[in-house]
């Protein structure tokens, strides 16, 4: 039996050019198996049921690979097909077998080991994040080149490859004398059986075995890596009305008329198309304070000791929930810092696809920014990082913010730096200069600041705490913290500091763990009103967004102005009012009353019951229409006015329509 299986795939070779392709495409599909099979055994603890998730993983993984490999045997089964007899049989062509194969084994290779670490990081097969790993390769690459011993990856890659080549060499050698010659027709019917295989993929891929089960970390796992990757490249920005659930424009201005309108509002109707603008009424004369806005790297609310973190790795933020109007209920809007820069600038919700901040025409929206300037306020955008990353210079030039980032600190002016930026300290003491200048001209001054210590290679500067560099995220958080403290004990010595308003908050959690396609607990962030004299100490619990922290910090100056925000006044809250609104790159979610409300791609609708004090879901949660038509409404109404190019920040006179439409508008890229 053995020896004739060996003689029917030796006379399957001897007799047709497509068994080479068919070789690596085996081998494409073992390898994935394998690493499938090693991140199963890894996240073991995380199944829900193994005995039923396993097959799941497997089955519907053999099959998103055998589907999604098809898409690479194009380009080769096209070459079998066309090159001539004389050429395929010589030594050119070997030689080309060869070379093909070695690249073939090494480009997989580098995919298998790229995995392993991407997972580690992410808890996922590649996605929109490892896009943008490709697209800025200077600020990612060199945080690989400090974050893991790469000359040993790179060593592994090889040695791999060329064990994996060594068992195919033989094989090699044999593929190109064929013992008949090949007719062109014959050519042509092997390679239309094999192409029928992408072809018909693309079509039914996105419905078939997309997720097999509840658990989204059984669904990441059957996931295929590098499909994931050219999935989320294909769809950078996803049209709400094409893939997700929608009501009636009627019923969602009314749903948004009503949500958004408060005591203090005053809806106006704006001919010319445009959406509804609330005027905003403040209690009082306006306090013309400073503000400076510290968005922190990766801080979620799990490493304060107050909810649950270890103790004594943010002594800092720990007393200053003390000392300050302390959110403890704030959840992020979603996973990545230009999430986070897009729910604190503007003040809506994320729409899917990627962030507003990195999308073209995304210049002169309404923001917090522009309410500021209006009063004459400078605004600056003040990072230790190369601004360039993920287009957050273009979109805060283009909104009127004035840039200070990496390029505008001189060498003394920082203790050590790695790729993402100057470390905390060196962050703050620029914000300490740059809000001097401020007040030497007279200038009142809005200061929107982004850390990034607290990311991975984790390094800092010796000396400072008790965990050395480079160890560990808790060193980072650790580090974080004491800059903070630092900063704010320095911003006492000056002048200005009496009459300025200091908000701290994250721009989002860590990690991307989960069973839940949103994992609501990791979106936890902590928010912090700092201002002595002017702001008094309380804890304030109210379920709420981060896109409600600027209509939450422009109540607290008394600031009267035309709204088009989308979040409110935390203050002002009543509990009826209360939700978080949160999402990943192609999931909306929406949660109000106990209920997460999950948008879903193909129109699909999700509902969970979620407990925020025990951290605790429950599945298949019983349809709240209210709930679900806010959430929808909140999403729909968001999107329209981003395609329609109506969230831009110009002031308008009845009857008149100063934005354009977003298409119409010069790309801040």
């Amino acid at each position: 039996m053995k020896n004739s299986i060996q003689q029917k795939i030796q006379n399957l070779f001897e007799t047709n050019r497509m068994a080479f392709v068919l070789v690596f495409y085996f081998y494409c599909l073992v390898e994935n198996f394998i690493i499938r099979v090693i991140l199963t055994i890894k996240e073991f603890s995380g199944l829900s049921s193994p005995l039923v998730d396993i097959p799941k993983i497997l089955i519907a993984g053999i099959y998103n690979d055998t589907l999604n490999f098809s898409y690479f045997l194009i380009p080769c089964v096209v070459y079998l097909v066309l090159v001539p007899e004389k050429l395929y049989k010589s030594k050119i062509q070997n030689a080309l077998n060869h070379l093909f194969a070695f690249i073939v084994i090494l480009i997989f290779s580098f995919q298998a080991h790229s995995e392993w670490f991407f997972w580690n990081e992410f808890s996922a097969r590649f996605n929109f994040i490892a896009v943008d790993y490709l697209v800025y390769t200077k600020e990612v690459l060199g945080n690989i080149q400090e974050s893991y011993p790469m000359h040993l990856v790179y060593i592994s890659v090889f040695l791999t490859s060329l064990l994996v080549y060594g068992l195919f060499f033989k094989l090699l050698k044999k593929i190109p004398y064929l013992k008949h010659s090949e007719s062109f027709s014959h050519r042509v019917k092997s390679a239309l059986i094999i192409l029928a295989i992408p072809f018909s993929s693309f079509l039914i891929f996105d419905k078939a075995f997309r997720n097999v089960s509840e658990n989204q970390l059984v669904n990441q796992l059957s996931y295929n890596g590098l499909w994931q990757l050219f999935h989320a490249f294909r769809n950078n920005e996803l049209d709400y009305d094409s893939f997700f659930k929608t009501l009636e424009r009627s019923k969602v201005v009314n749903l948004m008329k009503k949500e958004l309108t408060t005591p203090n509002s005053e809806t106006v109707d704006r001919s010319g198309g445009l959406p509804f603008i609330r005027k905003i009424k403040g209690e009082g004369t306006e306090k013309r304070y400073n503000v400076i806005m510290v968005g922190v790297e990766s801080l979620a609310a799990s490493f304060m000791q107050r909810f649950g973190g270890a103790p004594n790795i943010t002594p800092h933020l720990d007393e200053l929930a003390n000392n300050s109007l302390f959110f403890s209920n704030i959840y992020a809007t979603g996973t990545r810092t230009v999430r986070g820069l897009e729910a604190l600038t503007l003040s809506i919700p994320p729409t899917p696809g990627a962030s507003i901040v990195r999308r073209n025409n995304n210049e002169n929206l309404f923001s917090i920014g522009k309410v500021f300037r209006d009063r004459n306020y400078q605004t600056k955008f003040i990072y230790g990082g190369y601004g360039m990353f993920d287009n957050m210079n273009a979109f805060f030039a283009g909104n009127g913010y004035e840039i200070v980032d990496r390029t505008n600190f001189v060498r003394d002016e920082y203790i050590m730096a790695n790729i993402w930026g100057v470390d905390d300290e060196s962050l703050f003491n620029k914000v300490l200069k740059e809000s001097d200048k401020s007040y030497r001209l007279q200038k009142k001054f809005f200061n929107f600041v982004m850390t990034t210590s607290n990311h991975r290679p984790f390094t800092y500067p010796e000396g400072r705490i008790d965990i050395p560099s480079h160890t560990s995220r808790e060193g980072a958080v650790k580090y974080t913290d004491y800059s903070i403290g630092k900063f704010l004990k320095d911003a006492e010595k000056k002048p200005w500091f009496h009459n300025t308003i200091f908000v701290i908050v994250a721009d989002h959690g860590v990690g991307g763990r989960g069973t839940m396609e949103i994992p609501m607990e990791q979106y936890h962030i902590p928010f912090f009103i700092y201002a002595p004299g002017i702001v008094k100490p309380q804890v304030v619990d109210r379920l709420a967004s981060q896109i409600d922290v600027d209509p939450t910090v422009l109540s607290i100056l008394n600031f009267s102005y035309e709204s088009k925000f989308f979040g409110k006044n935390i203050l002002e809250m009543k509990p009826e009012e209360e939700r978080a609104i949160l999402g990943t790159y192609s999931s909306l979610g929406y949660f109000a009353k106990g209920t997460l409300v999950t948008l879903g791609l193909n129109k699909s609708i999700g509902y969970n019951t979620y407990d925020p004090k025990t951290l605790k879901f429950s599945k298949g949660a019983k349809e709240d229409t209210n709930v679900r038509d806010s959430a929808i409404s909140y999403y729909q109404h968001a999107s329209y006015l981003w395609k329609n190019g109506l969230y831009g920040g110009d002031v308008l006179e009845s009857g008149q329509n100063l934005v354009k439409p977003a298409k119409d508008q010069k790309s801040a890229n």
